[in-house]
């Protein structure tokens, strides 16, 4: 004996079955395409905790240079030393670049170790922070009152070259 069953086309079965037809076919094209997010500019979460991360990275500088053997053996000269990075994928300073500053070679190699040396980078309060641009101002002083002139002269410097820059091309600024 044969039994025959029909099977019927209910609204719910169709839906379920078009739905499960159609996952394959979305997902291998969305995967390889660039979300917006991606493409959008860097977006600061807060001023606030940004401002905290860049006087909690700038102590770290300072902490860093601190410990540098090499400047007690040649002392940098009262100078300032203007590092340029990006942060890597790997949350560390990477394509690490002395771009100004007056420092002789023991200056500018503690500014670098001290940039190379940072592990707090990846808690930059950005959106999408791998590749995030930075700009450190380093001071040299052997006084507070060098060192205040060093900084003006930085602030002021700082103020006429991004005076010229998109915002959006502006690096995130530690230092000073």
């Amino acid at each position: 004996m044969t039994t025959r069953t029909k099977f019927t086309k209910t609204p719910l079965a169709l839906g379920a079955l078009a739905a499960a037809l159609a996952l394959p076919l979305t997902v291998p094209v969305s995967a390889g395409e660039k979300t917006s997010a991606e493409n959008a500019p860097i977006v600061v979460r807060s001023q606030a905790a940004m401002e905290q991360w860049q006087k909690e990275t700038t102590k770290d500088l300072n902490r860093a240079l601190a410990r540098d053997p090499t400047s007690r053996k040649v002392r940098p000269n009262n100078s300032i030393v203007e590092v340029a990075f990006e942060l890597g994928y790997d949350g560390k300073a990477e394509n690490i670049r002395i771009v100004d500053g007056n420092g002789n070679w023991s200056a500018r190699r503690a500014a670098k170790a001290a940039v190379r040396s940072l592990g707090t980078l990846d808690d930059v309060p950005v959106r999408n922070p791998e590749g995030t641009r930075f700009l450190a101002a380093i001071v040299f002083a052997d006084d507070r009152e060098i060192h205040e002139k060093l900084t003006a002269k930085v602030a002021q410097s700082r103020e006429q070259r991004f005076a010229s820059m998109a915002e959006d091309d502006r690096p995130i600024l530690l230092g000073g």
